[in-house]
């Protein structure tokens, strides 16, 4: 028996960890799975539209075989029974089917028939173990294909009787030649004469009738109302069924070729690491789309101190580091918001915008650096306080180019030093991690590393080049924050919550009027 857990066996776990990023892609595409099978569909109705129905209609030829034993009718083109019905019955068939009869049917049937025609419309085949044969014919109307059925067999049988006729008459005239011949000798041989007499007699007889005594039509054709053929209702479910196959195959062609990332689950399997934060989707106010801490909805807000709380509880949490697999993965504001989450709790914070290519930090917060961060000499020159965060100071800096690069990157053990000594927590915007090799050196000076991820927008190769990288490096990656995510399930709206400035404002009135007041509900401003 195999290993169990959670009530399913292992084999199943195993089964559906394996179709889980199929079943996946197939999920985030569903839309185009959805229209491809509707188009199949469609393609089918359009198509039995455009089609004219069929009708078959079967008339019934009886087999009469000859004895071998009976000699009379040797070379006049009547069924001779072979020993084996099977074999006597095909050839009655292949006979009945000739070129003779479909050309005799084309001209009864009318204008727009040829023998051709005649013949792809008709199928002889024996019915069953019997000696009977089915003339099946098939047309666009029951009637039609009535018709075609009984003109051809009884084309087909009267064309036997003519052909069998002819040889009759030709094997009579012999017949008689010799029986003339026996008479007049001098000496008859009346066993001769005999025989010849009786075969004349038996050919005589079948040569009264004129038809083939082996061949005979027992049963007209008559109109048959149903279509032959798939009925169309199955016709189109298939094609669906059919267009929802095809549907899953693009979408996973899709899927395969598209460069970001898209949901949740395929993140984790890129990048596997604990989610420390899910934070939701909001209006950007900032530069580049960025959100300030104030702006924070309160359901996002409470992602953050989330986050917070983790980090701090780790033995080494003093230097923080956000950065990024990709550019636009929201990791300013999630820095700044995580310093404005450690300054709520009343803790010195000190934020470093040490995004050499793009500094965003200040733009965000509306501060100018204090002074040129290569020409300073302490840390106390480049601080600069944050109003609307209090507790918090930020060193900013302006563009740079590569060799204020490599003199600023000289520095930066000894800054973090001097930051985590003045302050309780130090949080480090970095570049994202594919696009600069400085943020590499910064993370080994770091205690916690945090990557931010946004679904729908970071780019799979990058995810896999980031953890590469970080992992090289011995960078101390503690997890990652999802951003502007609005996955089911989470926390966001549970009860009341409460944003940073909600709760700014509200300390100072509750301080102001010495009592407390519960924070009002909020609801999260996702977008």
């Amino acid at each position: 028996m195999g290993d169990e857990k959670g009530g399913m066996p292992a084999s199943t776990r195993t089964t559906e960890q394996a179709l889980g990023p199929y079943l996946r892609a197939i999920a985030r595409h569903w839309l185009l799975v959805i229209a491809v099978a509707i188009v199949a569909a469609a393609v089918a109705k359009a198509t039995l539209l455009r089609t004219e129905p069929s009708y078959q209609a079967a008339a019934m030829v009886l087999v009469s075989p000859l004895p071998q034993a009976d000699s009379n009718f040797v070379n006049t083109g009547v069924v001779i029974e072979t020993g084996e019905p099977p074999r006597t019955v095909q050839t009655a068939a292949a006979l009945v089917d000739s070129s003779a009869a479909a050309q005799r049917t084309a001209e009864l049937m009318g204008k727009g028939w040829t023998a051709g025609a005649v013949e792809s419309a008709i199928i002889v085949s024996p019915r069953g173990e019997s000696y009977i044969l089915a003339v099946t014919a098939q047309a666009n109307t029951p009637a039609k294909a009535a018709r075609l059925a009984n003109t051809f067999a009884a084309s087909a049988v009267s064309y036997r009787g003519m052909v069998v006729t002819h040889n009759i008459d030709t094997q009579l005239a012999e017949l008689n030649k010799r029986l003339g011949e026996a008479s007049s000798s001098r000496v008859p041989d009346a066993s001769l004469t005999g025989a010849l007499a009786s075969r004349i007699a038996a050919l005589s007889a079948a040569q009264a009738g004129g038809a083939d005594p082996t061949l005979a039509v027992i049963a007209p054709a008559a109109p048959n109302d149903s279509p032959t053929g798939t009925p169309q209702w199955l016709v189109i479910l298939l094609s669906l069924v059919g267009g929802l196959a095809i549907g899953c195959m693009a979408a996973l062609v899709v899927d395969y070729f598209s460069r970001r990332v898209s949901d949740l689950e395929e993140l984790e399997e890129l990048y596997p690491v604990p989610v420390l934060a899910t934070v939701p989707k909001m209006s950007g106010v900032g530069p580049s789309n960025l959100v300030q801490p104030a702006g924070f909805p309160a359901a996002a807000f409470e992602q953050v101190r989330l986050l917070r709380v983790q980090l701090s509880a780790r033995e080494r949490a003093r230097v923080i580091m956000i950065t990024s697999a990709d550019a636009g993965d929201g990791k300013t504001t999630i820095a700044t918001a995580l310093a404005a989450a450690f300054a709520e709790t009343g803790e010195k914070v000190i934020l470093i915008d040490f995004d050499l290519r793009k500094p965003d930090v200040g733009p965000l917060l509306g501060l100018e650096p204090r002074h040129n961060i290569y020409a300073a000499q302490t840390l106390d020159e480049l601080l600069v306080r944050v109003p609307e965060l209090p507790g918090v100071q930020a060193l900013l800096q302006p563009l740079s180019d590569a060799t204020e690069f490599s003199l600023l990157l000289a520095r930066v053990p000894k800054l973090l030093d001097e930051a985590a000594a003045r302050a309780s927590h130090v949080i480090v915007d970095a570049a994202p991690v594919t696009f600069s090799s400085e943020t590499l050196q910064i993370a080994r000076s770091c205690d916690q590393v945090v990557v931010a991820l946004r679904p729908g927008h970071t780019d799979r190769k990058r995810i896999v080049t980031a953890r590469e990288l970080l992992e090289r490096a011995a960078a101390p990656v503690v997890g990652v924050v999802i951003t502007r995510s609005a996955a089911k399930g989470d926390m966001y709206g549970y009860g009341y919550g409460y944003g940073l400035q909600h709760s700014h404002s509200n300390g100072q009135r509750d301080e102001a009027r010495g009592q407390q007041v519960p924070p009002q509900r909020a609801s999260p401003e996702t977008i």
